[in-house]
C-alpha cells in the first residue's frame, strides 16, 4: 500500500526469500542436517518490473542466483567471475532451464546432485558409504530409495559422475568424515 501511495510500486522489486527449512520430523529428523527436499528448498518470490505476474518458474537455482537476477532486472552489469546466473531467461514460458543440475553439501558426510527429476545423495560416515536415489518428480517426499534397483545402475553412475565433476571443478575435497552428528544407523 505504501508503494502504491508513494508512486513507487511500478519501479520497485519486492523479494521474499528465506533460509532453508527444518526437517521437523520428516525422515525422522528435526534439524537442517540433511539434503532432502524439505530441508534444502527455500521460498523465493519476486514481484515488480520485469517479473511476470502470477507466474511460477521451475528452473533449478541456487540462492546466490538471486544476485544476478536482481542485477539484470535493475539493468546493472553483473561483475565478471561470479557463479551467479540470472533467472530472468527462465521467466519465459517454455524456456530452457537456467541450470542443468544442482549440487549441495552437508559437512563432510553428505553430498547431493539433482537434475530436477532425479536426486542422488551420497553419505560417508565412519568409513562406510551409502547412496540414495530418488525420483523427486514421482516421489516428492523422498520416501522410496530406488538406488539398488538394477534398472537404475546407469542413472546412479551418471549422477555420481556429474557430482564428482562438480566436486573437482569446485575444489570440494571430500575427506573421510569424523564429526557428522549421525551414525550409520541413521542412514
Amino acid at each position: 500500500a505504501t508503494l502504491r501511495e508513494t508512486g513507487l510500486e511500478d519501479d520497485t522489486l519486492i523479494i521474499f526469500a528465506s533460509d532453508n527449512g527444518l526437517a521437523i520430523g520428516s525422515h525422522g529428523l528435526m534439524g537442517k542436517q540433511n539434503l532432502y527436499e524439505h530441508s534444502v528448498r527455500v521460498p523465493f518470490i519476486l514481484r515488480g518490473p520485469g517479473v511476470p505476474a502470477r507466474a511460477s518458474c521451475a528452473s533449478l537455482a541456487y540462492s546466490f542466483d538471486l544476485y544476478a537476477t536482481l542485477c539484470e532486472l535493475a539493468r546493472v552489469d553483473v561483475p565478471a567471475g561470479l557463479e551467479s546466473r540470472s533467472l530472468v531467461p527462465a521467466f519465459a514460458a517454455g524456456a530452457p532451464p537456467v541450470r542443468e543440475m544442482l549440487c549441495s553439501v552437508y559437512a563432510d558426510c553428505q553430498r547431493m546432485v539433482t537434475d530436477g527429476r532425479w536426486k542422488l545423495i551420497v553419505y560417508r560416515v565412519n568409513g562406510a558409504e551409502r547412496v540414495q536415489l530418488f525420483d523427486v518428480e514421482n516421489d516428492p517426499d523422498e520416501c522410496r530409495d530406488v538406488s539398488a534397483y538394477p534398472a537404475q545402475g546407469a542413472r546412479v553412475a551418471a549422477l555420481r559422475a556429474r557430482l564428482e565433476a562438480w566436486q573437482a571443478e569446485s575444489g570440494d575435497r571430500w575427506m573421510a568424515p569424523v564429526q557428522c552428528g549421525v551414525t550409520a544407523a541413521h542412514i
